[in-house]
């Protein structure tokens, strides 16, 4: 034995030939062991590896299924909304050439009725008892609401051009007024300052007296609506402010839609009307709450004449 021979192996060298035999087989089975134990955890490192590329694989795929899947769902969104759109586009126009043709077939009768009212009145004032005079003022109530209701559908669908005219701010609202019924309850505040500008007066007047008709309806008859002016070289803006409780949060987006409205009464178009005939003037209406405010910006000069638009 030489120098060189590692100390295990002198060791078993010195053992007796049984002990050696047995020792060598317990090495061999050791060592044949460890070589599977080895290739074992090598395969399932390899199984480990293969089942995270596959679960990578799976996670990219339901990341993009899920893309897709919230991409699917916006275009169903936007068909549908469209959808929506064309089938109340489609509604509108039928209503607007229905009620077009029944509120000029009514103006004819209620103007005989207003007419014939007047008349009456003019000739019998001085006889009429006051039960009488309170049945007169109850009829003259409702025929004129029924004439400002059939002015807002034929305002709403009529498509004249505007005929514009210098005129002052304050003389329009004061008109504007006239054309409503006023209950004894409500207070109308008119702005303090004037300004002339360039408009379609008749087109203001029903602005005007739709937004305060809305306020009048919002307090239910009860309560201060003030009206105020501002204006600049360029612009002029004009505020009506009400006392009543507002509209819900969820709802304000739609105040100015064709045919929306919170109240039991009414056409749903007063507010799509003064939108339609602000921006007719190039101008912007916008809403605001606490206290109710509908605020109106329009140009001081015009320089062309402006259709509706539809």
């Amino acid at each position: 034995m030489g120098l060189g021979q590692s100390l295990p192996n002198k060791l078993i060298h010195e053992l007796p030939n049984s002990s050696k035999d047995a020792l060598l087989k317990k090495i061999a089975y050791l060592e044949t062991t460890n070589k599977r134990l080895v290739q074992e955890h090598q395969s399932k490192d390899n199984h480990i590896a293969s089942l995270e590329r596959k679960l990578h694989k799976i996670g990219d795929a339901a990341e993009q299924r899920d893309w897709l899947l919230d991409e699917l769902t916006k275009k169903i969104t936007m068909i549908g909304e469209i959808r929506t759109d064309l089938l109340k586009r489609e509604r509108l126009s039928a209503i607007g050439e229905l009620s077009s043709r029944l509120a000029h077939d009514m103006r004819n009768p209620l103007s005989i009725i207003l007419n014939t009212i007047d008349l009456i009145k003019m000739k019998h004032q001085d006889s009429l008892n006051p039960d009488v005079k309170n049945l007169f003022l109850m009829v003259d109530r409702a025929t004129s609401r029924m004439a400002f209701q059939l002015d807002e559908v034929l305002n709403f669908v009529r498509s004249a051009p505007l005929e514009f005219e210098k005129k002052s701010l304050r003389d329009i609202i004061t008109s504007s007024l006239y054309r409503i019924v006023i209950p004894d309850d409500i207070k109308i505040i008119k702005p303090t300052i004037d300004a002339e500008i360039d408009c379609d007066p008749r087109k203001l007047e029903a602005i005007f007296s739709n937004l305060v008709m809305n306020g009048i309806q919002a307090m239910n008859n009860q309560g201060t609506i003030t009206i105020r002016i501002f204006d600049d070289e360029q612009h002029v803006t004009i505020e009506v402010e009400d006392e009543g409780p507002g509209i819900p949060e969820k709802l304000t987006k739609k105040i100015f839609d064709p045919l929306f409205t919170t109240k039991s009464r009414g056409t749903g178009l007063g507010l799509a009307t003064v939108k339609n005939m602000v921006e007719q003037h190039s101008g912007h209406v916008h809403f605001r709450q606490n206290p109710t405010v509908f605020s109106i910006t329009l140009p001081r000069i015009q320089h062309k004449q402006t259709v509706r638009i539809p």
